[in-house]
This record gives structure tokens, C-alpha cells and sequence, in this order.
């Protein structure tokens, strides 16, 4: 009996650690990619675009469509990742411009249409700021009806790692955010709990390194500066969490909570507030906060489909 595959729509800003979640996707048996969209964040839209449909083009997927999405945040200027995945996204690794048409319809619209045609049962993958994510639940609001679940990267029930307290996803634009966790839906966040966890060791990016592939070549002229600002001994794909977790969910604990999102604050702004840890909970507790993974098996098989490139 063959396995029903998982139908997954990716929403990302297309930087160095989307780039290979994107590709891990791709790779995974259990999920069905029937879209990708690009939105601002690492890299200014033009970029992330750019980007995303030549990762497809790297994998040999022409044939899945990348639809453009926002170019700034809904309310607030844009900050980029410049120090982390340089101005075009990808640290100026060079990997073969895509040679698809270049596709025009908003992402919001886009996202909207595969909900329907694939009917109640796409799972939406946000890897990025989420305003592609809000602007479509704003203009559809029927959306969240169609859609199965979201899976998000981003925010953090202790810390942050572009302020004390927020994450970089959701600091760019926290309204956005907010629009998307209120939305009442089933939420999995993969935070920075669970994505410092994550870790490619040594041994692990050396034996990627060295393997003779265009994706491994790339990996290997993306990533230095990347690990270099992560500051840890190794390499920490923090965006192929949720990937895996649509993928494989044995693979993750985690708990269920409310969240919300800090969008005032001067010194909260972006915090992802959850009530994981508290006495006091939040009426609507929609979210599974990811704390925990095996990073044994995630890090083995993570290598393991770069590699079958």
C-alpha cells in the first residue's frame, strides 16, 4: 500500500538555511510540495524569490511553481539578515539561475488556490516573516477553513537571538505574526527552543564538505559565514525543524500552549509571549511549542538527503 504523501505549501525568505530545508523537503517521501512563496526577511523579496526558484532549479523541480509574495512588512520598515546570509540571501554562493517562467500571481491569491484544490488537507510551512501568511488570511478569511495546519519556524518560549527577546522571523513583523497564531488554527512552532538543538556537527558539515555534488559544493560555499555568526561548533539549519517535523513528528516533543506575539513593547517587540511555563494560560491554546529533538536521527537523515543529490 503506498504511503499518502503530506500536501505542503513552503512560505519562505530564502537564505541559507531555507535554501537546504527547501531541498530536504523536496527529498522527503512523506511530503508532496505542490508551492513555495517568497517574502522579505533574510533578504529583500527580489532575493528571496530569486533564490527559492533556483533552489528548485539546484534540485531538478522547474516543474514546482515559486509565486512572488511582500516586500516589506505589514507595518513596520524592513530589517534584513545582511551579517548572517549577506545581501543576496545566499552569502554569494552561485548555484544556476532558474530558467522556469518567472510566475506573477501574488502569493496570498496563490497559497489561497492550492488550499482549495487540495481540500483541507495542505499543511502551510512558514520558514520566514509570516506576512504573506497574514496578508492571505486578511483577504481570504475562509482560508484557515481549507488549510490542515501550520508549522512555523520562528519565535521562542525563553529568549531570542536578534534581541534578548525575540527572534528574527518574528521580530520583522511581529503584526504579521500575531494575525497568524490568533487565527484560532492548529499551530506547530519550531522556536529557537528546539532549533539551538539542532546542530550539524563538525565531523557531520566536513563529511558534507568534502562530498563531490552541486548541493554539496553549495552547501559548502553558503554556509561559512552563517556558521561563523551562529557562534556555535557547528551548523545550525534552524529552518528544516519544521520540514522534518511535517515529515517526521516522532522525531520532536514538545507542548501545547496560547501564544501571542509582543507587537508594542520597545524592549519585547517580537517576543513570542507563551504560557508553556506559566501558572496563568491563555484562553485559546492552539500552538505545540517544540522544545525537544533527536538530533541524532534529524542530523543523520538531514546529511544523508543532502547527499542523495
Amino acid at each position: 500500500m503506498s504511503m499518502e504523501r503530506i500536501p505542503v505549501w513552503i512560505d519562505t525568505d530564502c537564505g541559507v538555511d531555507d535554501a537546504f530545508a527547501i531541498l530536504c523537503a523536496l527529498k522527503l517521501p512523506q511530503l508532496d510540495v505542490k508551492g513555495l512563496s517568497a517574502v522579505a526577511g533574510n533578504a529583500e523579496e527580489e532575493h528571496t524569490f530569486e533564490n527559492t526558484r533556483n533552489v528548485l532549479s539546484l534540485a531538478g523541480r522547474e516543474d514546482v511553481k515559486v509565486y512572488p509574495g511582500a516586500k516589506v512588512p505589514l507595518i513596520r520598515p524592513l530589517i534584513t539578515a545582511v551579517k548572517v546570509h549577506g545581501v543576496d540571501g545566499l552569502n554569494g554562493a552561485k548555484i544556476p539561475a532558474s530558467r522556469a517562467a518567472a510566475e506573477t500571481e501574488p502569493a496570498w491569491d496563490a497559497l489561497y488556490d492550492c488550499a482549495l484544490a487540495n481540500e483541507g488537507k495542505l499543511e502551510l510551512i512558514l520558514l520566514g516573516p509570516e506576512t504573506n501568511a497574514a496578508i492571505a488570511f486578511r483577504k481570504h478569511p475562509d482560508l484557515k477553513e481549507h488549510l490542515h495546519r501550520i508549522l512555523i519556524m520562528g519565535g521562542a518560549a525563553i529568549g531570542g537571538n536578534f534581541t534578548p527577546s525575540a527572534e528574527f522571523n518574528i521580530l520583522v513583523d511581529p503584526q504579521a505574526a500575531e494575525i497568524v497564531f490568533q487565527t484560532g488554527m492548529d499551530i506547530v512552532m519550531c522556536g529557537l527552543d528546539v532549533t539551538n538543538q539542532s546542530t550539524i556537527s563538525r565531523s557531520q558539515i566536513e563529511e558534507l564538505s568534502a562530498h563531490d555534488s552541486d548541493v554539496c559544493r553549495f552547501f559548502r560555499n553558503s554556509t561559512g559565514n552563517y556558521i561563523a555568526y551562529e557562534g556555535v561548533d557547528g551548523y545550525v539549519n534552524h529552518d528544516a525543524n519544521p520540514i522534518f517535523y511535517a515529515a517526521m513528528p516522532q522525531l520532536f516533543t514538545g507542548g501545547k500552549a496560547g501564544v501571542h506575539v509582543e507587537t508594542r513593547g520597545p524592549l519585547t517587540m517580537g517576543k513570542t509571549v507563551t504560557d508553556l511555563y506559566t501558572d496563568k494560560k491563555f484562553d485559546v491554546r492552539n500552538v505545540l511549542v517544540v522544545t525537544g529533538i533527536d538530533r541524532k536521527a534529524f542530523t543523520e537523515e538531514f546529511v544523508r538527503i543532502l547527499e542523495e543529490y
